[in-house]
């Protein structure tokens, strides 16, 4: 695998130089692939019960891509199955209730956008994909920066937020959500609350995700990291 080296980084925004340091991705090599698994809680609604998950993602980074498989838990039992995925520059939303009832089967334009939205989000689990020419960026300041991707003819963009000692704290972007009769182009952002390090690296370890709308945020989604892995 090549190695993330200081010639590779000469050009990157201050905050994004500054966090890479920071995590100790400097010298270490770049992973084609990663396995990142979880324990959370997620909910459909604001008026809807959360419920607990755990859940194994695998990602691709060359080509950008991703399968996130989680089991949906009630009482400790577990009452469903989510996938989301991102391949060959398509998404996919699929959701089972007690092996029974399928209640989300989604795609599209709007899936294939929000998917990869979520993999640049996610390369905060494996930044050393910020070196390449896989992710773009523009600076904004010295805590922000714009990170893209693109696949195909499919392209996404967000705003990374770093504090003063390069930790990253926050990515916003304008997103597709499902509102029931179609999607809605909406303000996204993931707050990331703690850090730790897995694979020698420091990484947002819990976060949550949070639509920005009108009446009020609505928080749908927590995330804490269990474990990372870099393979070849």
């Amino acid at each position: 695998m090549p190695v993330v080296t200081t010639e590779m980084t000469a050009d990157l925004p201050s905050p994004v130089l500054r966090s890479l340091h920071r995590s100790g991705i400097i010298g270490r090599e770049i992973p084609s692939a990663v396995t990142v698994l979880q324990e959370g809680q997620i909910r459909s609604g604001p008026d809807r019960r959360w419920l607990r998950f755990t859940a194994q993602e695998e990602y691709t980074v060359d080509t950008p891509g991703f399968v996130w498989n989680a089991a949906l838990k009630i009482g400790g039992l577990t009452a469903g199955r989510a996938t989301d995925s991102l391949e060959d520059g398509r998404g996919r939303m699929h959701v089972r209730l007690a092996g029974l009832f399928t209640i989300v089967d989604a795609a599209g334009p709007e899936m294939d956008q929000g998917t990869l939205m979520r993999w640049l989000n996610e390369t905060m689990w494996f930044p050393a994909v910020w070196a390449t020419d896989v992710v773009s960026w523009e600076p904004i300041d010295e805590h922000s920066a714009i990170g893209s991707v693109s696949v195909g003819g499919l392209s996404a963009r967000g705003e990374f937020r770093f504090d003063h000692d390069g930790r990253l704290v926050d990515f916003r972007a304008d997103r597709y959500r499902d509102v029931g009769s179609g999607f809605e182009m909406t303000p996204w952002s993931t707050p990331l609350i703690e850090h730790d390090r897995f694979e020698g690296v420091e990484l947002p370890s819990y976060g949550r995700a949070v639509w920005i709308l009108d009446e009020g945020d609505l928080e749908y989604i927590r995330i804490r990291v269990t474990d990372v892995r870099y393979s070849d």
